[in-house]
């Protein structure tokens, strides 16, 4: 559950634009007919799988392995670096990380920030001149923008490992150790969804897209791929909408939307930072007993709430995203690989589960955080320290009790 009372951004890179184009581009996904051969009950598991509890058996083989002689890192500085603490995952993940770090016996400071390239750099630069072994960064962060300063901290002996960036980043930047999110994978899911919750049968959709940021074309084309083979004759209309205009323009964007196409039932919102007002924009428009919505990456305890409650229980079937604990140790173990002189953990298997939150596991999730406990201990026996139980293991899990709240 990413806990993102801002953007609900957190896997993307911080650059944007200052425009938006409420314009809309419909693209069918196909001129052919719906595929007969769609098995619409093979979808739906795929789906329910993603909204059930993670098991970190199902990502440790991906892993690369124990990390031999971990107590080699005992006393060394790592720099944590959040992409921009006002946002709550960016703030979890650091402290996720520097948790782990903590018991091996590593040194962490967290770099408070509001996201300013400027901030980055000193943050780098301290940790170039103070003796730091290791550079952890991410989290609405874009490497590239601070290229020049990394690359400096590797030259002079510092490991550097970053949570979030695109491939393309992490080339320009020089970054090797990385760890993601499963952007394809969220856009395959809502398409996946909302065809089986339309029974197979052909929907117009509109999606509000935010195309400055990396993440948006991953899940977006992902997205369509997938409608173009389970539902051809399915239509999406796009609408983007950049980061600093959602506040302004998504609500009005989203019901003028829905009243130039009267028979849209779908509605695909890129990020959960969008969902307050689009359902502005949808209850404007008095949609909500017609039109239900998918995707919305980025989770966040106050989005998962709005499917606690009408009208959001019965308008938001999707609000999807990973475990700022569990990406905040994933980010660690890439760096403790690279302390050791490890391979890297691959791009594409440097990934943490997204998990779906529904209406119907909403209160679930609010209430234990929703990513059960195997994970914790799963990472631990891969950085060679003892398995956890009982309080412990549960505070671990919760960044004692920060993951977990009240519908």
């Amino acid at each position: 559950m990413l806990v993102v009372v801002g953007l609900g951004l957190v896997g993307c890179s911080s650059s944007s634009s200052s425009s938006s184009s409420t314009t809309p581009t419909t693209t069918p996904t196909s001129s052919s007919s719906p595929s007969s051969s769609v098995n619409l009950s093979a979808l739906a598991s795929a789906v329910n799988a993603a909204a059930a509890v993670p098991n970190f058996s199902t990502y440790a083989a991906q892993y690369g392995g124990t990390v031999p002689n971990t107590s080699n890192l005992k006393g060394k500085k790592i720099m944590i670096l959040p992409g921009d603490s006002a946002l709550a995952a960016c703030t979890e993940i650091a402290q996720a990380d520097a948790a782990i770090a903590s018991d091996l016996g590593m040194v962490p400071t967290i770099f408070a920030n509001s996201g300013l390239e400027s901030q980055y750099t000193s943050a780098i630069e301290d940790a170039i001149h103070g003796g730091y072994a290791a550079i952890d960064a991410g989290c609405d962060f874009d490497p590239t923008l601070v290229a020049p300063a990394l690359k400096t901290a590797e030259k002079d002996g510092i490991v550097v490992a970053v949570y979030g960036a695109t491939q393309q980043e992490a080339a320009q930047s020089g970054v090797t150790y990385n760890n993601v999110d499963p952007y394809a994978l969220d856009g395959t899911y809502a398409a996946e969804e909302a065809v089986v919750q339309h029974n197979g049968q052909p929907f117009q959709a509109i999606a509000i897209t935010s195309n400055a940021a990396p993440a948006t074309a991953i899940m977006q084309g992902a997205l369509t791929s997938e409608l173009a083979k389970i539902c051809p004759k399915c239509t999406v209309t796009d609408y983007d909408v950049e980061v600093p205009q959602w506040t302004t323009d998504i609500a009005s964007t989203v019901t003028s939307a829905l009243l130039a196409h009267p028979d849209v039932t779908v509605i695909f919102p890129d990020y959960a930072g969008m969902l307050t007002y689009m359902m502005a924009g949808i209850e404007a428009a008095h949609k909500t007993s017609t039109v239900k919505t998918y995707l919305a990456f980025g989770g966040g305890t106050p989005f998962i709430k709005l499917q606690t409650v009408q009208p959001g229980a019965s308008v938001i079937q999707q609000d999807i995203g990973g475990y700022p604990p569990w990406t905040g140790y994933l980010l660690f173990l890439q760096t403790a690989r690279a302390l050791e002189k490890l391979a890297p953990i691959s791009y594409n298997d440097a990934i943490g589960p997204d998990r779906i939150a529904t209406p119907q596991n909403a209160v679930n999730v609010l209430e234990t955080g929703g990513w059960g406990t195997s994970w914790v201990n799963g990472f631990r026996a891969l950085l060679g320290l003892p398995a956890l139980s009982g309080s412990a293991l549960t505070n671990a899990s919760t960044l004692n009790g920060a993951m977990t709240g009240t519908p």
